[in-house]
């Protein structure tokens, strides 16, 4: 029941698309196919318009990305290193998340430095500097998490940046406060 959305059931939810050669091209009047390429069941594409990435139903995400089956499109497809952060620059499911924890960890490494006791005296320096890594590890962590869960490496890739988040966290609690 989880793997079909409640329109997809009633026949009124979205169809999955097929991405063929041809069908671009019939849809995209940007798109220029070499005649003599054609003949050789190979096919070049002439794109005026930049690379747009298409976003995917929970359906089409590998297994460890359907944890959340409420969230049904907007996924982005698995991509390298490049592709995950050319995702800061377009909207997907994962876009507030990602923004809300990179601009805190931007603003905090900012800011935060200046306002710690780093020379009173003693071990004021350690104290802030262990203040500074509890207040930056979830942020950090989290961050990371969300930018690259959709990588190409799959599920170990996956797990890794989840135990980061759950670090974060843990230093967060152990020496940040």
């Amino acid at each position: 029941m989880l793997d079909n959305s409640m329109q997809e059931l009633n026949g009124s939810g979205p169809k999955k698309r097929r991405n063929s050669a041809e069908n671009i091209c019939d849809k995209d009047e940007n798109v220029h196919i070499s005649q003599d390429l054609k003949k050789n069941d190979e096919v070049k594409i002439h794109d005026a318009a930049p690379d747009r990435v298409e976003l995917l139903h929970w359906r089409d995400m590998p297994k460890h990305l359907q944890f959340n089956p409420y969230v049904l499109t907007g996924y982005r497809p698995l991509q390298d290193v490049s592709g995950c952060i050319r995702s800061l620059f377009y909207f997907h499911n994962e876009t507030i998340n990602i923004l809300t924890h990179g601009v805190s960890l931007v603003f905090m490494i900012a800011v935060l430095p200046g306002l710690l006791p780093w020379s009173v005296g003693g071990w004021s320096w350690f104290l802030s500097l262990c203040h500074l890594l509890g207040a930056l590890a979830p942020w950090c962590g989290s961050f990371l998490y969300h930018l690259f869960m959709n990588h190409t490496r799959g599920a170990g890739l996956y797990h890794r940046l989840l135990q980061l988040d759950m670090l974060g966290i843990w230093v967060s609690q152990s020496i940040g406060e």
